[in-house]
């Protein structure tokens, strides 16, 4: 009898920790959904500052705070968004952040495409990719998103040409079937290549890193045609995409508003605006 009775109250005791931890987990979901303090992982790229001149103002009137968390590298910055430190990036494209995911095991959303600064090729010494000599060095991006984005260019230009049936969004230096100028193609980690433009021919360099770099846009000899998968995309954790808070986020970026703020703001052409939605 006695053992009945302990059985009965073991279970009893069971089904309320599960029936609290149930509650609690419920309750969490709840507050996820419907909060109003934001925390947004920023860094010294111009997306930061399209955001806070162009769509927090939007989000205040709402009602949301935002408090803002400063991070010098992007891999920190995802790794924060994905364990809920943080709720949402600005500093990749669906390319980069795909490669991420799976290299990582991360599980960053797309949440809404944004303005994006068109990736170039820059250099020092020449103002035309014509004046290129055969075998002029070229530095592109280690990562393998860029390091397609960076091809992609050359190819667009006639400069090389890729294997037939190559996805070029997946794209690397093997993948080169034709390079009539014998250009010499080197991959460096993509923050060092305006560093170390002095010292060769030709750079590729993401809207991003040249704003963050000062790079003279008059030295561009190549801009990129931006495709959807190269559009800027604002970053969160998968599992809150149908947050209140993330449709309002998103509401912000789609807005008359926020377009209205852009055509302004955007007076020298620098920007694209997003195909996808």
């Amino acid at each position: 009898m006695n053992k009945i009775i302990y059985l009965v109250i073991t279970c009893l005791v069971a089904t309320g920790l599960i029936a609290c931890s149930k509650t609690q987990q419920d309750n969490a979901s709840a507050a996820t959904a419907t909060k109003k303090e934001l925390v947004f992982g920023a860094s010294a790229m111009p997306y930061t500052t399209i955001f806070e001149q162009g769509v927090k103002p939007i989000l205040e009137k709402q009602g949301y705070k935002i408090k803002t968390l400063n991070f010098s590298t992007l891999e920190v910055n995802n790794q924060s968004v994905n364990n809920g430190q943080v709720d949402f990036n600005l500093d990749q494209h669906t390319a980069y952040l795909n490669v991420f995911n799976r290299e990582k095991g991360t599980h960053l959303y797309p949440l809404v495409h944004i303005p994006t600064v068109p990736a170039a090729i820059y250099s020092n010494k020449y103002t035309s990719i014509q004046q290129a000599p055969n075998g002029a060095s070229v530095l592109i991006p280690s990562d393998p998103a860029n390091t397609s984005r960076a091809l992609r260019i050359l190819t667009d230009n006639h400069l090389v040409q890729l294997k037939p049936n190559i996805n070029p969004i997946l794209a690397t230096t093997r993948d080169i079937a034709s390079n009539p100028k014998l250009l010499k193609i080197k991959e460096i980690d993509s923050v060092m290549i305006p560093r170390t433009l002095n010292e060769v021919d030709f750079g590729f360099a993401s809207g991003g890193i040249a704003y963050q770099s000062k790079l003279d846009p008059k030295k561009a000899v190549l801009r990129e045609k931006v495709i959807p998968e190269m559009e800027m995309v604002v970053t969160i954790n998968e599992k809150n995409k149908d947050t209140q808070w993330a449709k309002d986020l998103k509401a912000a970026y789609q807005s008359d508003e926020f377009k209205q703020f852009m055509q302004k703001y955007n007076q020298n052409q620098m920007w694209v605006m997003p195909q996808a939605e």
